[in-house]
């Protein structure tokens, strides 16, 4: 994987828009955000954190662009997939804030430390229907998450028009659902600044053989549904009933 360059943050563009001519390999990232990758098949978002590097789709083209490189879609982890125990704490977590009365959200934050992945649980509020970290400075756990997961308890594993309005950063998002049936249910998107993939989530956990992927797939061997939304975000200090 391309770790991120030690560049100058002042010199560079937030977003860049880059061609790639036929025979010529990927020019380096050099975007403080992402940049857009036109090619022979479509436009695509490139985005780089510590740990993960991206590719994503934003439009497939119809009809190919003579004289451009096909560009291919791709989720790098630098560490390789998030090990199986991970996920089984959190979804043992999910569990029992799933059988609290009246059943309970729960988020988590997936950091990457250079070594290992490492899970942490935030301090945070959490309902029937959200649940929110309540700390939100530089050093806190949801800026320097490269994973995001939170539970639906009960309810099955989707991304609703909350999570839209919530997730607008870069990372991976994941909600876990059904928790306490058994089969217990994954979802799997990567999230570039409102611009969304969704992918199998095999590619991002060691997963159990109990939980179900419900990611969307077209048919074998196309790309997974991609999105881009405007939503409007949640502010950090909206008040939450309890």
């Amino acid at each position: 994987m391309i770790e991120p360059q030690n560049l100058n943050p002042y010199t560079l563009e937030l977003v860049d828009y880059k061609i790639v001519k036929l025979g010529e390999a990927l020019p380096p990232h050099s975007s403080s955000m992402f940049e857009y990758l036109i090619g022979n098949n479509g436009i695509f978002v490139r985005a780089l954190r510590a740990g993960l590097e991206v590719i994503i789709p934003v439009e497939i083209f119809t009809q190919s662009i003579r004289g451009l490189e096909p560009i291919k879609p791709k989720l790098s982890l630098t560490l390789g997939r998030i090990p199986q125990q991970i996920l089984m704490q959190m979804w043992k977590e999910s569990c029992i804030a799933a059988l609290a009365e009246p059943p309970l959200e729960i988020t988590f934050h997936i950091h990457y430390n250079s070594e290992q992945w490492q899970l942490v649980i935030p301090e945070q509020i959490q309902t029937s229907s959200q649940c929110k970290a309540t700390e939100y400075g530089l050093e806190s756990s949801y800026i320097n998450a490269t994973i995001e997961v939170h539970s639906h308890h009960r309810m099955a594993a989707f991304f609703s028009s909350a999570d839209d309005a919530d997730e607008g950063g870069f990372r991976i998002f994941v909600v876990l659902g059904r928790v306490t049936e058994a089969s217990a249910e994954i979802i799997c998107r990567v999230g570039v600044y409102r611009q969304y993939w969704h992918v199998p989530a095999a590619w991002i956990f060691e997963l159990p053989s109990f939980i179900t992927d419900v990611t969307e797939e077209e048919k074998e061997g196309s790309i997974c549904k991609f999105y881009s939304n405007s939503v409007a975000p949640l502010l950090f200090d909206q008040p939450m009933e309890l």
